[in-house]
């Protein structure tokens, strides 16, 4: 929860934004954990900001994670349709 003072939200209550406004977060990274990421962010052609934006949006995709939960089962079950379906 944020408090006033310098560049936080003013007053007692936390901040609020508005639906489609972002926000801020600050994380802490080691110096060599920091200086990897910005190595694969500019191979890839993007920003540090960006990167994370994307791998965490991939981490919460539910949809994500039911297709690869059914991966994961065909993979148990690879054995069975190699023997029953051929290669």
């Amino acid at each position: 929860m944020s408090r006033g003072g310098p560049g936080r939200c003013p007053g007692p209550s936390p901040c609020r934004t508005v639906k489609g406004m972002s926000r801020h977060v600050t994380i802490r990274l080691d110096e060599e954990f920091h200086e990897r990421l910005k190595a694969r962010a500019a191979a890839l052609g993007t920003t540090v900001t960006a990167l994370i934006t994307e791998v965490t949006e991939r981490e919460l995709d539910e949809d994500r994670k039911n297709f690869l939960s059914g991966i994961e089962e065909f993979a148990d079950h690879w054995g069975y349709f190699q023997e029953r379906f051929g290669n």
